[in-house]
């Protein structure tokens, strides 16, 4: 599902143990950001930071998955058969601690990339929809009153990030902020590693 996180929209294309496959797009104007883009003489990109951690960094010294509930019940990460295609169902608790800080030899992926300025719609939810968790409850673009909302982007760009060293977890979480700082309002991502597909490198 395309997802809103820290003013951006991220929709994952792929993720196995090779590499991250995702599209972004940014600015979506979320509404509780302090700083808004120039309307004449915007930059000609926008740059972000991307790191990723497996196994998922702790949340306030617990589990990551605490906090977050699959029909009433306390979610369970182990179970790929629970779980599978029903991540959009996850509920978080509205206290919920933000993700950890990692330990620096957990990090898998930190790289910094450029989005070019270039004008696109992503859709919420989108085609991942159901295949990624949010940490934490954020705001989305949808309406109340509607279901589903296609938002114009200025900056845009599909990518591939290869793993600087293999994740040793199924899951991956994946911050646009460096998991900090603790008290963030964003949302990091929480992706469980699939099969390789063509976007692969190793394919």
């Amino acid at each position: 599902m395309s997802h809103p996180v820290s003013d951006a929209a991220f929709e994952l294309l792929g993720a196995c143990k090779h590499s991250l496959r995702f599209a972004f797009g940014a600015p979506l104007d979320y509404p509780y950001a302090p700083a808004k883009l120039a309307v004449e003489n915007q930059p000609p990109a926008l740059f972000r930071r991307l790191q990723a951690v497996s196994p998922p960094p702790a949340r306030d010294g617990d589990p990551w998955q605490t906090g977050m509930k699959l029909d009433d019940r306390p979610f369970d990460p182990s179970d790929p058969d629970t779980c599978a295609g029903r991540l959009a169902d996850v509920k978080h608790d509205e206290d919920a601690a933000s993700l950890d800080t990692p330990d620096p030899e957990k990090i898998v992926l930190d790289r910094w990339f450029s989005v070019p300025k270039q004008p696109s719609k992503m859709s919420f939810p989108g085609a991942d929809e159901g295949r990624y968790l949010t940490s934490i409850a954020y705001w989305s673009p949808i309406p109340p009153s509607a279901t589903e909302v296609s938002v114009g982007v200025e900056y845009y760009g599909a990518f591939r990030m290869d793993w600087a060293r293999p994740p040793q977890d199924r899951w991956v979480a994946v911050s646009l902020d460096a998991f900090w700082p603790a008290e963030r309002d964003s949302a990091d991502l929480i992706i469980p590693l699939g099969k390789c597909d063509e976007q692969c490198p190793n394919s």
